[in-house]
């Protein structure tokens, strides 16, 4: 079960955001493999942990933000307006999506308690990255895929981007994104305030 609802046009979207090239570095798929492996633990502990509600949205917005690469993330799904902002403006948008990000997903990936994701395999993407595939289990239900772009081009190890049935999280996201930004009349500092609820 997805994440976010499908679309004709999400799902073609899908691969855009894998097109994406990141400068290559060093990493190779066992190391790509064990750093997926490392988020995929840390969000199981998180979610079925025996914490408040408020304590585990907590928890996955740090384990959220300590794996992602959120300033490329929301470079990504701002697109073209990217450009034109100023620094500070970069700065708070990065701030206020990771946010906006990590809560979201944190709320939904509640619903995987008692689930268990197994790495299935990964590819050398070249200058994309390592794309690693896992499938996600749930008592009861059919499972899932649940796939992860990883690369080191910023200089660390950082996951880009989630693909949920084949679906981007990056092209998903633009697409909400942008459609906050229209509402919000392009205003740019309109929509951080949005995101930050």
């Amino acid at each position: 079960m997805p994440l976010n609802k499908i679309t004709r046009r999400t799902a073609l979207l899908g691969a855009a955001a894998l097109a994406v090239p990141m400068p290559a570095f060093a990493l190779t798929e066992p190391q790509a493999r064990r750093y997926v492996q490392n988020i995929i633990d840390d969000f199981l502990e998180t979610i079925n942990s025996n914490a408040s509600d408020a304590d585990i949205l907590l928890r996955f917005r740090q384990v959220f933000s300590s794996y992602a690469d959120f300033p490329t993330i929301a470079r990504l799904v701002l697109g073209a307006p990217w450009r034109t902002l100023s620094a500070n403006q970069k700065t708070a948008f990065s701030e206020a999506f990771a946010d906006y990000l990590s809560d979201k997903y944190g709320q939904r990936f509640r619903a995987y308690r008692g689930a268990t994701i197994t790495i299935t395999r990964s590819v050398d993407a070249g200058r994309k990255g390592i794309l690693v595939y896992s499938s996600v289990a749930r008592v009861g239900q059919a499972p899932f895929d649940l796939d992860w772009q990883v690369s080191d081009g910023s200089g660390q190890t950082k996951m880009l981007d989630m693909i949920i049935e084949g679906i981007s999280l990056i092209s998903s996201e633009r697409e909400e994104i942008r459609a906050r930004l229209s509402g919000n009349r392009g205003n740019i500092d309109r929509l951080i305030a949005d995101l930050r609820g």
